[in-house]
Protein backbone atom coordinates (compact mmCIF):
# COMPACT_ATOMS: atom_id res chain seq x y z
CA UNK A 1 0.00 0.00 0.00
CA UNK A 2 2.91 2.28 0.70
CA UNK A 3 6.29 2.68 -0.49
CA UNK A 4 7.91 3.64 2.83
CA UNK A 5 7.97 7.32 3.71
CA UNK A 6 5.01 10.00 3.66
CA UNK A 7 5.58 13.67 2.82
CA UNK A 8 4.63 15.01 6.46
CA UNK A 9 6.76 12.33 8.07
CA UNK A 10 9.61 12.93 5.46
CA UNK A 11 13.26 13.82 7.13
CA UNK A 12 11.52 14.92 10.34
CA UNK A 13 8.85 13.05 11.59
CA UNK A 14 9.06 9.08 10.76
CA UNK A 15 13.47 9.34 10.64
CA UNK A 16 13.41 11.23 13.82
CA UNK A 17 11.23 8.55 15.50
CA UNK A 18 7.95 10.34 16.24
CA UNK A 19 5.98 8.35 14.37
CA UNK A 20 5.95 4.40 13.78
CA UNK A 21 5.79 3.21 10.54
CA UNK A 22 3.28 1.14 11.60
CA UNK A 23 1.01 4.37 12.79
CA UNK A 24 1.86 5.89 10.15
CA UNK A 25 0.21 2.92 8.01
CA UNK A 26 -2.92 3.03 10.49
CA UNK A 27 -2.89 6.84 9.92
CA UNK A 28 -2.79 6.56 6.33
CA UNK A 29 -5.48 3.27 5.85
CA UNK A 30 -8.08 4.40 8.61
CA UNK A 31 -7.75 8.09 7.74
CA UNK A 32 -6.01 9.13 4.32
CA UNK A 33 -3.59 11.26 6.58
CA UNK A 34 -0.44 11.53 4.19
CA UNK A 35 0.40 15.07 4.55
CA UNK A 36 0.53 18.24 7.09
CA UNK A 37 -2.21 19.79 5.64
CA UNK A 38 -4.41 16.32 5.82
CA UNK A 39 -3.64 16.33 9.09
CA UNK A 40 -5.04 19.84 10.01
CA UNK A 41 -7.80 19.01 7.49
CA UNK A 42 -8.54 15.71 9.98
CA UNK A 43 -12.06 15.70 11.47
CA UNK A 44 -11.14 16.12 15.27
CA UNK A 45 -8.14 15.52 17.45
CA UNK A 46 -10.37 12.61 19.47
CA UNK A 47 -10.13 10.39 15.94
CA UNK A 48 -6.77 10.72 16.10
CA UNK A 49 -6.12 10.22 19.63
CA UNK A 50 -8.21 7.27 19.53
CA UNK A 51 -6.34 5.85 16.66
CA UNK A 52 -2.49 6.57 18.17
CA UNK A 53 -3.03 7.02 22.11
CA UNK A 54 -3.23 10.79 23.48
CA UNK A 55 0.69 10.75 23.61
CA UNK A 56 1.34 9.71 20.25
CA UNK A 57 -1.10 12.07 18.77
CA UNK A 58 0.21 15.21 20.66
CA UNK A 59 3.69 14.22 19.66
CA UNK A 60 2.74 13.84 16.11
CA UNK A 61 0.32 17.28 15.59
CA UNK A 62 3.45 19.32 17.53
CA UNK A 63 6.39 18.22 15.49
CA UNK A 64 4.22 18.00 12.25
CA UNK A 65 3.14 22.13 12.71
CA UNK A 66 6.93 22.68 13.52
CA UNK A 67 7.95 20.67 10.18
CA UNK A 68 5.21 22.90 8.29
CA UNK A 69 6.71 26.11 9.70
CA UNK A 70 10.12 25.14 8.91
CA UNK A 71 9.50 23.69 5.48
CA UNK A 72 7.84 27.24 3.63
CA UNK A 73 8.94 28.27 0.64
CA UNK A 74 7.96 31.15 -0.92
CA UNK A 75 4.69 31.50 -3.60
CA UNK A 76 6.43 32.53 -7.05
CA UNK A 77 9.29 29.30 -5.83
CA UNK A 78 5.96 27.33 -5.06
CA UNK A 79 4.14 28.24 -8.15
CA UNK A 80 7.32 27.74 -10.37
CA UNK A 81 7.58 23.88 -9.56
CA UNK A 82 3.95 23.33 -9.52
CA UNK A 83 3.27 24.66 -12.78
CA UNK A 84 6.41 23.19 -14.32
CA UNK A 85 4.90 19.82 -13.29
CA UNK A 86 1.62 20.30 -14.05
CA UNK A 87 2.85 21.29 -17.81
CA UNK A 88 4.62 18.46 -17.73
CA UNK A 89 1.21 16.42 -17.01
CA UNK A 90 -1.09 17.93 -19.42
CA UNK A 91 1.34 17.41 -22.39
CA UNK A 92 1.28 13.51 -20.93
CA UNK A 93 -2.17 12.96 -20.05
CA UNK A 94 -4.62 14.92 -22.29
CA UNK A 95 -7.78 12.87 -20.97
CA UNK A 96 -7.38 14.71 -17.72
CA UNK A 97 -9.20 17.30 -17.41
CA UNK A 98 -9.57 20.70 -14.88
CA UNK A 99 -5.92 20.27 -13.61
CA UNK A 100 -5.69 22.99 -10.93
CA UNK A 101 -3.28 23.51 -7.72
CA UNK A 102 -4.87 23.52 -4.45
CA UNK A 103 -4.21 24.68 -1.17
CA UNK A 104 -2.19 27.72 -0.37
CA UNK A 105 -1.25 28.12 -4.17
CA UNK A 106 -4.60 28.56 -4.51
CA UNK A 107 -5.55 30.90 -1.96
CA UNK A 108 -2.61 32.89 -2.95
CA UNK A 109 -1.04 32.66 0.60
CA UNK A 110 2.61 34.44 0.31
CA UNK A 111 4.19 31.39 2.19
CA UNK A 112 3.15 28.23 1.05
CA UNK A 113 3.35 24.83 2.84
CA UNK A 114 2.23 22.21 0.41
CA UNK A 115 1.96 21.93 -3.23
CA UNK A 116 -1.34 20.22 -4.61
CA UNK A 117 -2.94 19.74 -7.84
CA UNK A 118 -6.31 18.55 -8.59
CA UNK A 119 -7.67 17.24 -11.52
CA UNK A 120 -10.54 14.79 -12.69
CA UNK A 121 -10.58 11.79 -15.24
CA UNK A 122 -12.91 9.48 -16.04
CA UNK A 123 -10.00 6.33 -15.31
CA UNK A 124 -8.45 7.77 -12.08
CA UNK A 125 -6.11 5.30 -11.61
CA UNK A 126 -4.73 4.62 -14.99
CA UNK A 127 -3.98 8.67 -14.67
CA UNK A 128 -2.28 8.12 -11.26
CA UNK A 129 -0.30 5.63 -12.77
CA UNK A 130 0.77 7.61 -16.01
CA UNK A 131 1.84 10.30 -13.68
CA UNK A 132 4.13 7.86 -11.37
CA UNK A 133 5.69 7.06 -14.22
CA UNK A 134 6.46 10.18 -15.93
CA UNK A 135 10.32 11.46 -17.00
CA UNK A 136 11.52 13.71 -13.96
CA UNK A 137 9.57 12.28 -11.73
CA UNK A 138 12.64 11.18 -9.32
CA UNK A 139 10.69 9.35 -6.57
CA UNK A 140 6.80 8.13 -5.46
CA UNK A 141 6.75 8.53 -1.88
CA UNK A 142 2.80 7.08 -1.59
CA UNK A 143 0.55 5.27 -4.29
CA UNK A 144 -3.08 4.98 -4.14
CA UNK A 145 -6.18 4.55 -6.48
CA UNK A 146 -6.75 8.33 -6.89
CA UNK A 147 -4.19 9.97 -5.49
CA UNK A 148 0.06 9.84 -5.81
CA UNK A 149 2.70 12.11 -3.35
CA UNK A 150 5.16 12.43 -5.98
CA UNK A 151 8.98 14.20 -6.08
CA UNK A 152 9.49 16.76 -8.33
CA UNK A 153 12.31 18.92 -8.93
CA UNK A 154 13.06 17.79 -4.94
CA UNK A 155 9.43 19.04 -3.82
CA UNK A 156 7.20 16.61 -2.82
CA UNK A 157 3.50 17.08 -4.74
CA UNK A 158 0.42 15.68 -3.96
CA UNK A 159 -1.41 15.11 -6.64
CA UNK A 160 -5.06 13.63 -6.61
CA UNK A 161 -7.12 12.80 -9.73
CA UNK A 162 -10.74 11.71 -8.89
CA UNK A 163 -14.25 10.93 -10.89
CA UNK A 164 -15.93 14.21 -12.53
CA UNK A 165 -18.72 13.92 -9.76
CA UNK A 166 -16.17 14.53 -6.87
CA UNK A 167 -14.13 17.11 -8.52
CA UNK A 168 -15.35 19.99 -6.96
CA UNK A 169 -15.93 18.33 -3.16
CA UNK A 170 -12.26 17.30 -3.42
CA UNK A 171 -11.14 21.01 -4.59
CA UNK A 172 -12.85 22.68 -2.13
CA UNK A 173 -11.92 20.47 0.70
CA UNK A 174 -8.10 21.05 -0.75
CA UNK A 175 -8.86 25.17 -0.93
CA UNK A 176 -10.04 26.80 1.85
CA UNK A 177 -8.85 26.94 6.01
CA UNK A 178 -10.29 24.46 7.85
CA UNK A 179 -12.14 26.81 9.58
CA UNK A 180 -13.46 28.00 6.30
CA UNK A 181 -14.16 24.35 5.08
CA UNK A 182 -16.17 23.33 8.63
CA UNK A 183 -18.48 26.23 8.81
CA UNK A 184 -19.32 25.55 4.96
CA UNK A 185 -19.83 22.42 5.51
CA UNK A 186 -22.00 22.65 8.30
CA UNK A 187 -24.25 24.78 6.74
CA UNK A 188 -24.75 22.50 3.54
CA UNK A 189 -27.61 20.08 3.10
CA UNK A 190 -27.40 17.25 1.50
CA UNK A 191 -23.35 17.09 1.80
CA UNK A 192 -22.67 14.65 -0.85
CA UNK A 193 -20.34 14.59 -3.59
CA UNK A 194 -20.43 17.75 -5.68
CA UNK A 195 -19.15 18.28 -9.54
CA UNK A 196 -18.05 21.54 -9.08
CA UNK A 197 -17.73 24.19 -6.09
CA UNK A 198 -20.52 25.98 -7.29
CA UNK A 199 -22.95 23.60 -6.22
CA UNK A 200 -21.26 22.83 -2.61
CA UNK A 201 -21.87 27.02 -1.79
CA UNK A 202 -25.36 26.64 -3.16
CA UNK A 203 -26.23 23.62 -1.05
CA UNK A 204 -25.09 25.92 1.79
CA UNK A 205 -27.24 28.93 1.04
CA UNK A 206 -24.53 30.89 0.30
CA UNK A 207 -23.07 32.40 -3.13
CA UNK A 208 -19.62 31.14 -4.61
CA UNK A 209 -16.84 32.28 -2.60
CA UNK A 210 -13.42 32.86 -4.38
CA UNK A 211 -10.46 31.10 -3.40
CA UNK A 212 -8.66 33.92 -2.25
CA UNK A 213 -11.19 34.61 -0.02
CA UNK A 214 -11.44 31.42 1.74
CA UNK A 215 -9.50 32.37 5.00
CA UNK A 216 -12.35 32.30 7.99
CA UNK A 217 -12.21 36.30 7.82
CA UNK A 218 -15.69 37.29 7.96
CA UNK A 219 -16.35 36.02 4.10
CA UNK A 220 -19.26 33.65 5.35
CA UNK A 221 -21.08 35.75 6.48
CA UNK A 222 -20.36 38.80 4.15
CA UNK A 223 -21.70 35.97 1.80
CA UNK A 224 -24.63 34.73 3.70
CA UNK A 225 -25.53 38.48 4.17
CA UNK A 226 -25.01 39.49 0.25
CA UNK A 227 -22.07 41.61 1.03
CA UNK A 228 -19.11 39.69 -0.78
CA UNK A 229 -17.03 42.55 -2.78
CA UNK A 230 -17.05 41.87 -6.31
CA UNK A 231 -13.10 41.53 -6.39
CA UNK A 232 -10.40 43.06 -8.96
CA UNK A 233 -9.84 40.32 -11.82
CA UNK A 234 -6.47 40.58 -14.27
CA UNK A 235 -8.63 41.65 -16.86
CA UNK A 236 -9.19 45.19 -15.21
CA UNK A 237 -5.83 46.03 -14.93
CA UNK A 238 -4.63 48.42 -17.77
CA UNK A 239 -1.08 49.68 -16.93
CA UNK A 240 2.01 48.68 -14.75
CA UNK A 241 3.08 51.52 -12.88
CA UNK A 242 6.49 49.87 -10.89
CA UNK A 243 8.93 48.04 -13.05
CA UNK A 244 12.53 48.61 -13.90
CA UNK A 245 15.29 48.45 -16.57
CA UNK A 246 19.10 48.43 -16.71
CA UNK A 247 19.02 51.91 -15.96
CA UNK A 248 18.73 50.75 -12.28
CA UNK A 249 18.91 47.38 -11.69
CA UNK A 250 16.78 45.71 -13.90
CA UNK A 251 17.97 42.83 -16.15
CA UNK A 252 16.22 44.14 -19.47
CA UNK A 253 16.43 47.10 -21.70
CA UNK A 254 13.89 50.08 -21.97
CA UNK A 255 13.01 48.21 -25.42
CA UNK A 256 12.39 44.59 -24.07
CA UNK A 257 10.31 46.03 -21.35
CA UNK A 258 8.35 48.29 -23.34
CA UNK A 259 7.75 45.52 -26.21
CA UNK A 260 6.52 42.94 -23.48
CA UNK A 261 4.26 45.23 -21.88
CA UNK A 262 3.00 45.87 -25.67
CA UNK A 263 2.44 42.09 -25.97
CA UNK A 264 1.01 41.80 -23.07
CA UNK A 265 -2.04 45.00 -24.00
CA UNK A 266 -1.62 47.41 -21.07
CA UNK A 267 -2.73 51.06 -22.64
CA UNK A 268 0.36 51.98 -20.59
CA UNK A 269 2.98 51.82 -17.96
CA UNK A 270 5.40 53.34 -16.23
CA UNK A 271 9.46 53.35 -16.21
CA UNK A 272 9.98 53.92 -12.54
CA UNK A 273 13.68 52.90 -12.03
CA UNK A 274 15.46 53.25 -8.86
CA UNK A 275 17.04 56.68 -7.85
CA UNK A 276 20.44 57.88 -6.03
CA UNK A 277 19.88 56.84 -2.68
CA UNK A 278 18.99 53.00 -3.04
CA UNK A 279 20.76 50.45 -1.81
CA UNK A 280 20.78 48.46 -5.22
CA UNK A 281 23.27 47.21 -7.93
CA UNK A 282 22.52 50.23 -10.21
CA UNK A 283 20.42 53.19 -9.72
CA UNK A 284 19.71 55.91 -11.99
CA UNK A 285 21.22 59.27 -11.39
CA UNK A 286 19.44 62.94 -12.09
CA UNK A 287 22.02 63.28 -14.88
CA UNK A 288 20.95 60.10 -16.27
CA UNK A 289 17.30 60.99 -16.13
CA UNK A 290 17.09 63.12 -19.26
CA UNK A 291 19.24 60.25 -21.54
CA UNK A 292 16.39 58.44 -20.14
CA UNK A 293 14.03 60.32 -21.01
CA UNK A 294 15.36 60.71 -24.96
CA UNK A 295 15.20 56.74 -24.85
CA UNK A 296 11.57 56.74 -24.05
CA UNK A 297 10.43 59.21 -26.13
CA UNK A 298 12.28 57.14 -29.47
CA UNK A 299 9.98 53.89 -27.94
CA UNK A 300 6.93 56.12 -27.83
CA UNK A 301 7.41 56.10 -31.74
CA UNK A 302 8.09 52.38 -31.88
CA UNK A 303 5.22 51.60 -30.13
CA UNK A 304 2.84 54.18 -30.27
CA UNK A 305 -0.44 51.59 -29.11
CA UNK A 306 1.01 51.94 -25.32
CA UNK A 307 1.82 55.35 -23.50
CA UNK A 308 5.08 55.43 -21.54
CA UNK A 309 5.47 57.12 -18.13
CA UNK A 310 8.38 58.18 -17.19
CA UNK A 311 8.77 57.26 -13.55
CA UNK A 312 11.08 57.08 -10.52
CA UNK A 313 11.14 55.12 -7.37
CA UNK A 314 13.06 57.47 -4.70
CA UNK A 315 14.23 56.71 -1.50
CA UNK A 316 13.12 57.94 1.73
CA UNK A 317 15.81 59.62 3.28
CA UNK A 318 16.04 59.12 7.22
CA UNK A 319 14.98 62.49 7.83
CA UNK A 320 11.49 61.98 5.74
CA UNK A 321 12.69 63.95 2.41
CA UNK A 322 13.55 62.61 -0.74
CA UNK A 323 16.59 61.84 -2.26
CA UNK A 324 15.89 63.75 -5.68
CA UNK A 325 14.54 67.43 -5.03
CA UNK A 326 11.49 68.80 -6.93
CA UNK A 327 12.91 70.23 -9.52
CA UNK A 328 14.12 67.25 -10.74
CA UNK A 329 10.77 65.36 -9.62
CA UNK A 330 8.94 67.81 -11.56
CA UNK A 331 9.96 67.16 -14.72
CA UNK A 332 8.73 63.40 -14.16
CA UNK A 333 5.20 61.89 -15.33
CA UNK A 334 4.76 60.14 -11.89
CA UNK A 335 6.33 59.88 -8.56
CA UNK A 336 7.20 56.59 -6.27
CA UNK A 337 8.86 56.73 -2.82
CA UNK A 338 10.08 53.77 -1.31
CA UNK A 339 10.53 53.77 2.68
CA UNK A 340 13.61 51.19 1.80
CA UNK A 341 16.22 51.78 4.36
CA UNK A 342 14.89 51.51 8.13
CA UNK A 343 18.32 53.34 9.67
CA UNK A 344 17.28 51.65 12.81
CA UNK A 345 14.75 53.66 13.74
CA UNK A 346 11.63 52.98 15.62
CA UNK A 347 8.31 52.39 14.22
CA UNK A 348 7.03 56.04 15.03
CA UNK A 349 10.20 57.60 13.47
CA UNK A 350 9.70 55.19 10.42
CA UNK A 351 5.82 56.18 10.44
CA UNK A 352 6.90 59.62 10.32
CA UNK A 353 9.21 59.62 7.58
CA UNK A 354 6.27 57.51 5.77
CA UNK A 355 3.76 60.14 6.64
CA UNK A 356 6.29 62.83 5.15
CA UNK A 357 6.64 61.02 1.86
CA UNK A 358 2.60 60.93 1.74
CA UNK A 359 1.82 64.84 2.15
CA UNK A 360 4.54 65.33 -0.12
CA UNK A 361 2.67 67.21 -3.41
CA UNK A 362 4.93 65.52 -6.16
CA UNK A 363 4.71 61.74 -4.38
CA UNK A 364 1.71 59.79 -5.82
CA UNK A 365 2.55 55.92 -4.74
CA UNK A 366 4.31 54.64 -1.76
CA UNK A 367 5.52 51.74 -2.86
CA UNK A 368 5.10 48.61 -0.74
CA UNK A 369 4.65 49.97 2.11
CA UNK A 370 5.59 47.86 4.92
CA UNK A 371 8.96 46.91 2.94
CA UNK A 372 8.94 43.46 3.83
CA UNK A 373 10.51 40.27 2.64
CA UNK A 374 8.35 37.30 2.54
CA UNK A 375 9.83 34.29 4.45
CA UNK A 376 12.75 36.46 5.70
CA UNK A 377 11.49 39.54 7.22
CA UNK A 378 8.25 41.19 8.68
CA UNK A 379 7.12 44.11 7.61
CA UNK A 380 7.70 47.50 9.70
CA UNK A 381 5.20 48.15 12.09
CA UNK A 382 4.11 51.52 11.24
CA UNK A 383 1.15 53.12 12.28
CA UNK A 384 -0.78 51.74 9.37
CA UNK A 385 -4.15 53.92 10.77
CA UNK A 386 -2.65 57.03 10.35
CA UNK A 387 -0.67 55.89 6.96
CA UNK A 388 -4.23 55.11 5.72
CA UNK A 389 -6.12 58.04 6.88
CA UNK A 390 -3.07 60.51 5.31
CA UNK A 391 -3.12 58.31 1.79
CA UNK A 392 -6.38 58.91 1.53
CA UNK A 393 -7.06 62.48 2.55
CA UNK A 394 -4.22 63.45 0.39
CA UNK A 395 -4.62 61.39 -2.81
CA UNK A 396 -1.88 58.83 -2.37
CA UNK A 397 -2.06 55.29 -3.63
CA UNK A 398 -0.58 52.55 -1.50
CA UNK A 399 0.87 50.04 -3.72
CA UNK A 400 0.39 46.08 -3.82
CA UNK A 401 3.47 45.28 -5.48
CA UNK A 402 3.37 41.45 -6.80
CA UNK A 403 7.25 40.97 -6.75
CA UNK A 404 6.95 37.80 -4.76
CA UNK A 405 9.65 38.94 -2.31
CA UNK A 406 7.31 42.02 -1.32
CA UNK A 407 3.66 40.99 -1.98
CA UNK A 408 2.90 44.18 -0.06
CA UNK A 409 0.31 45.78 1.11
CA UNK A 410 -0.14 42.12 1.80
CA UNK A 411 -4.17 41.08 2.18
CA UNK A 412 -5.06 41.84 5.76
CA UNK A 413 -3.26 45.29 5.41
CA UNK A 414 -4.90 45.86 1.42
CA UNK A 415 -8.20 44.88 3.41
CA UNK A 416 -7.86 47.45 5.54
CA UNK A 417 -6.64 50.53 3.32
CA UNK A 418 -9.45 50.35 0.60
CA UNK A 419 -12.03 50.23 4.21
CA UNK A 420 -10.30 53.59 4.84
CA UNK A 421 -10.81 55.07 1.39
CA UNK A 422 -7.53 54.75 0.51
CA UNK A 423 -6.67 54.12 -3.53
CA UNK A 424 -4.33 51.74 -4.55
CA UNK A 425 -2.26 50.15 -7.27
CA UNK A 426 -1.28 46.80 -8.06
CA UNK A 427 2.04 46.50 -9.87
CA UNK A 428 4.85 44.21 -10.84
CA UNK A 429 7.71 45.96 -9.73
CA UNK A 430 9.45 43.78 -12.20
CA UNK A 431 12.84 43.79 -12.95
CA UNK A 432 12.96 41.14 -16.06
CA UNK A 433 10.61 41.44 -19.15
CA UNK A 434 9.48 37.50 -19.24
CA UNK A 435 8.11 38.10 -15.40
CA UNK A 436 6.05 41.26 -15.95
CA UNK A 437 2.89 39.12 -16.23
CA UNK A 438 3.50 36.24 -13.55
CA UNK A 439 4.77 39.04 -11.01
CA UNK A 440 0.90 41.10 -12.13
CA UNK A 441 -1.05 37.95 -11.18
CA UNK A 442 0.66 37.40 -8.02
CA UNK A 443 0.15 41.32 -7.17
CA UNK A 444 -3.72 40.27 -8.21
CA UNK A 445 -3.80 37.54 -6.51
CA UNK A 446 -2.72 39.63 -2.93
CA UNK A 447 -5.09 42.08 -3.72
CA UNK A 448 -7.74 39.73 -3.89
CA UNK A 449 -6.94 38.39 -0.87
CA UNK A 450 -7.99 41.42 0.77
CA UNK A 451 -11.38 42.12 -0.24
CA UNK A 452 -9.86 44.92 -3.19
CA UNK A 453 -12.62 45.81 -5.83
CA UNK A 454 -11.45 47.59 -9.51
CA UNK A 455 -12.94 50.58 -8.25
CA UNK A 456 -10.31 50.95 -6.01
CA UNK A 457 -7.27 50.11 -8.05
CA UNK A 458 -5.64 53.25 -9.93
CA UNK A 459 -4.24 51.37 -12.66
CA UNK A 460 -7.91 49.47 -13.21
CA UNK A 461 -8.36 53.02 -14.33
CA UNK A 462 -8.37 54.39 -17.98
CA UNK A 463 -4.83 57.12 -18.66
CA UNK A 464 -6.87 59.99 -18.38
CA UNK A 465 -8.24 59.50 -15.18
CA UNK A 466 -4.89 58.42 -14.00
CA UNK A 467 -3.18 61.33 -14.77
CA UNK A 468 -6.05 63.21 -13.22
CA UNK A 469 -5.17 61.33 -9.89
CA UNK A 470 -1.23 62.59 -10.53
CA UNK A 471 -2.89 66.44 -11.32
CA UNK A 472 -4.74 66.69 -8.39
CA UNK A 473 -1.86 65.72 -5.93
CA UNK A 474 0.30 67.94 -7.74
CA UNK A 475 -2.03 70.88 -7.43
CA UNK A 476 -1.40 70.86 -3.69
CA UNK A 477 2.39 72.33 -4.15
CA UNK A 478 0.97 75.52 -6.04
CA UNK A 479 -2.84 76.00 -3.73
Amino acid sequence: MTSGRFPFLHQHLFDSGVISSHDADVLLRERGIATVADLQASETREEIDQLLGTATASRLISSARDFSQRTLVTLGRATDILESFESLIRDHCPSLRNLTGAGDIRRCEPLVSGLALIGCAADPPAIVEQICSLEGVEAVLHRASKRAMVVWRQSEIDVRVVGPEEYGSVLFSTTGVVKHTEAVTARRKPGGPAADEEQIYREAGLPFIAPELRNATGEIEAAASGQLPVLVERADIRGDLHMHSIFSDGQDTLEAMVAACARIGYEYIAITDHSEAAATSRTVSRYQLPRQRDEINRLKGLYPQITILHGIEVDIMPDGGLDFDDAVLETLDIVLASLHDPARQDPATLTRRCLAAINHPLVNVITHPANQLVGRRGGYALDFDAVYAAAAATGTALEIDGAPSHLDLDGEHARAAVAAGVTVTIDSDCHRAAALERQMRFGIGTARRGWVERGDVLNARPLHEVRAFIEAKRSRKTA
